[in-house]
Parts: C-alpha cells; sequence; structure tokens
C-alpha cells in the first residue's frame, strides 16, 4: 500500500510542478520522499524546485547529498553535469555527463549538455558533432540548429551554417537568431547585400539585438554595398 501511496503523491506533485505550482508540488514530492528516500524521480524533480525557489547552488547541494547517499544512481550525476553547465563550469559539467554514463544512465541524453558545455568553452569542433549526434533524435530543436550554424560560422564554415540555419527557419521564420547568425555567415562569404538583408530582417523581429545592430552598421560605414 505504501509503495502505491507514494506514487500517488509523487503523481500529485508532478501535476503540480507541471502548473509551475512549485510550493504545493514540493509538499508531494517530500509526502513521497519520507515514505521512500531513495526515490529517484522525486529527487530530481525536488531538485529542479529548489532551484526554482532557491538557487542553483542550492540545488547542487541537494544533489551532492543524494550522490553521498545513492552513488550508483546515473541520473544524480547527470543532474549535477546540468547544474554545472548552468553556472558556466561547462568542464566540470562534461566530467559528470562522463560519471553519468559509466554509471548506466543513457548516453544519447547528454549530447544536449555536451554540445552547449564545449559551445561555452569556445570549442566549436567538439560542440558540433554533439549537435550532430542530438538533433539526429531531435530534429526540431530550432535553438540547437540556430546554435549549430553559429560554431560553424566560428570555424568559417559559412555555407554549412547557413544550410543550419535554414532548417532553423523553416520550424521558426519569426525567430530572430537565424536571421543573425545566417547574416555573419553571408558577411563571411562577402555578401553583404544578402547579410544586410538578414540583419534587418532580425531587427525587425527584435530589435535590441546587438549583434545585428552592430554587424550591420560595420557593413554600411565600410560602405561594402
Amino acid at each position: 500500500m505504501k509503495d502505491q501511496q507514494k506514487w500517488d503523491y509523487f503523481d500529485q506533485g508532478l501535476d503540480l510542478f507541471d502548473d509551475r505550482k512549485y510550493e504545493k508540488s514540493l509538499i508531494f514530492f517530500e509526502k513521497a520522499l519520507k515514505i521512500d528516500p531513495s526515490l529517484e524521480n522525486a529527487i530530481a524533480y525536488k531538485s529542479f524546485i529548489i532551484t526554482e525557489l532557491e538557487s542553483l547552488k542550492s540545488s547542487l547541494n541537494y544533489i551532492e547529498s543524494n550522490i553521498k547517499e545513492y552513488p550508483e544512481y546515473g541520473s544524480l550525476y547527470y543532474l549535477k553535469a546540468n547544474i554545472l553547465s548552468d553556472l558556466e563550469l561547462f568542464q566540470e559539467s562534461n566530467d559528470y555527463f562522463d560519471i553519468a554514463i559509466k554509471n548506466g544512465f543513457e548516453e544519447e541524453i547528454t549530447y544536449y549538455g555536451r554540445a552547449y558545455n564545449y559551445l561555452g568553452l569556445g570549442n566549436c569542433e567538439k560542440a558540433i558533432p554533439f549537435f550532430e549526434k542530438h538533433l539526429e533524435t531531435n530534429v526540431d530543436d530550432v535553438q540547437s540548429w540556430c546554435e549549430m550554424g553559429n560554431c560553424l560560422n566560428l570555424l568559417s564554415r559559412f555555407v554549412e551554417s547557413i544550410r543550419c540555419e535554414d532548417k532553423a527557419l523553416e520550424m521558426d521564420p519569426d525567430y530572430y537568431l537565424p536571421y543573425s547568425y545566417q547574416g555573419e555567415a553571408w558577411m563571411g562569404l562577402e555578401e553583404y547585400e544578402k547579410a544586410i538583408i538578414c540583419f534587418e530582417k532580425a531587427l525587425s523581429l527584435n530589435p535590441g539585438d546587438e549583434n545585428s545592430i552592430l554587424n550591420r552598421d560595420k557593413i554600411l560605414k565600410k560602405q561594402y554595398i
């Protein structure tokens, strides 16, 4: 009966979490954890709530205390890796993704985090393969198409970048960022008129986009067109 009750509490907490009622949600996750302190899913959701209600560092402390109790749970190392990434401790985050995998966590789920960590470290050559792997099974992830295009720009692979941003725009034609990154790619190819069109489009969607303003003005001041 207690086993059923803990899952009932968990399900109630999950419903409240989905409605962003974090304080009420926490009550039910804690009730589930009182019955079974090792309930992996409840530990995870409690950590998410601590992040929302307190801070990333408080959530990190909570995860680390549970790693001491349950070092066999690969998901806890994965959660720690994500928090470290949010704290911009990118290399340490990747190290914990490795530990998560060694403890049985599914490698495929780490591709997204690893890609953004390598991007944060400025290592686009390592980021791109992880973006590619992530996008094989998450083809609708607009942001990852954008950022893979950004990485390709940084490696002067401008034609490939344009294709990535085209993919993003197919899914979300009203998102400013693909236009901004595509403008950079056209700049790299010295197609300045096309670059200006992209920057103007980005600014029509997000007038405060500093990257597009700077690059557009750079072209106009040097009078490339």
